[in-house]
C-alpha cells in the first residue's frame, strides 16, 4: 500500500510539474520567469525575501529533529535522563534571531510593496481594459483618429459548447515603456492577469481600478481572466504583444487606417457588438 501511495504521488507530481509550462515557450504562464519589472518585483518579494528565509530554516530545523531522534533515541534498559528546564540562552536566540530576521524582510518588502501600488508614470501609456462575458477590450485614450475617437481592440469570445473557438484580444505596447492600466467589468466579477508582466487584478463591476505594469523584453505573453466568470470562462483569454517603439506606432498607424482587426472608434466596449 505504501508503494502504491508513493507511486501515485510520483506520478502526481510529474503531471503538476508537466503543467507548468505550455508547449509554445513564448505563451506560457511562468510566473517563475517574469519579463516585466512588476512581476520580477512580486517573485523576489515572495521567493527571495519570503520563502527563502522560510525554506532555509525549515531544511535547518527537519535536520536537527531528525539527528536529535536518532541520536538521543532511548535503548533498550537505558533510564530516563535527567529532567531539566529549558536552556535560558538558548531560549533568548530563538527568540531574538527571528526577531531581528523579521526588521530586516521589513525593509525590501514594504518598499516593494510600496512601488507596486503606487501610480502610473506621468509619460506612461494608458490603456483602458474592459472586461466582460467572455472577452476582453481594450481602448487607447490617447490614441485617436482623425474625428478623435480612441483606438479599441476587442476579443471576439467563443461559441457555448465549443472551447477555444473565440479570437483571444491582443494588448499591443511598447517595450520598455510604462502602461498604466484601469481595469472595467460591465456585468460579473473577472479578474486580469498576465503571469509574466504583473500579478492578477480583480476587474469588478460599478469600480475602476488601477494597475501598471511594462515589458522588459520583446514577445507576446499569455494572460487570461483568473476569476471564475461563467460556462465560457476558459476561453476569455488574452495576449499581450510587446514589440519595440517603432514597430508599436506602425501597429497603431495601421489600426487607425482600419487596416487591422482592431478597430478605431468603435464606441464603448460595453457597446461593442460581436455579432457584426
Amino acid at each position: 500500500m505504501r508503494r502504491l501511495v508513493s507511486v501515485a504521488l510520483l506520478i502526481a507530481l510529474v503531471g503538476l510539474l508537466i503543467g507548468c509550462a505550455g508547449a509554445d515557450p513564448d505563451l506560457d504562464q511562468n510566473t517563475f520567469a517574469p519579463e516585466g519589472d512588476v512581476a520580477r518585483m512580486q517573485r523576489d518579494i515572495l521567493i527571495v525575501w519570503v520563502l527563502g528565509p522560510a525554506a532555509v530554516i525549515f531544511v535547518v530545523m527537519q535536520a536537527l529533529l531528525i539527528y536529535a531522534v536518532i541520536r538521543f533515541r532511548r535503548k533498550k534498559g537505558q533510564e530516563l535522563p535527567r529532567q531539566v528546564h529549558g536552556n535560558n540562552r538558548l531560549e533568548y536566540a530563538w527568540t531574538i534571531a527571528p526577531a531581528i530576521l523579521l526588521l530586516m524582510l521589513i525593509v525590501p518588502t514594504v518598499a516593494g510593496v510600496i512601488e507596486l501600488g503606487r501610480d502610473a508614470a506621468d509619460d506612461a501609456l494608458r490603456v483602458r481594459v474592459v472586461g466582460q462575458q467572455f472577452s476582453w477590450t481594450f481602448q487607447y485614450p490617447d490614441l485617436t483618429d482623425a474625428e478623435g475617437k480612441p483606438l479599441t481592440v476587442f476579443g471576439l469570445p467563443g461559441e457555448v459548447g465549443k472551447p477555444s473557438t473565440g479570437r483571444p484580444a491582443e494588448l499591443h505596447i511598447p517595450v520598455d515603456r510604462e502602461i498604466g492600466v484601469t481595469l472595467e467589468s460591465v456585468d460579473v466579477i473577472h479578474s486580469f492577469w498576465v503571469p509574466k508582466l504583473a500579478g492578477k487584478l480583480d476587474v469588478v463591476p460599478g469600480r475602476t481600478n488601477s494597475m501598471w505594469f511594462n515589458a522588459t523584453k520583446i514577445g507576446s505573453y499569455s494572460g487570461q481572466c483568473a476569476e471564475f466568470c461563467g460556462f465560457q470562462h476558459a476561453d476569455m483569454r488574452l495576449i499581450v504583444v510587446a514589440e519595440s517603439e517603432e514597430d508599436f506606432e506602425a501597429w497603431v498607424a495601421d489600426q487607425l487606417e482600419g487596416g487591422g482587426a482592431a478597430r478605431s472608434g468603435a464606441g464603448e466596449p460595453a457597446l461593442v457588438s460581436y455579432g457584426e
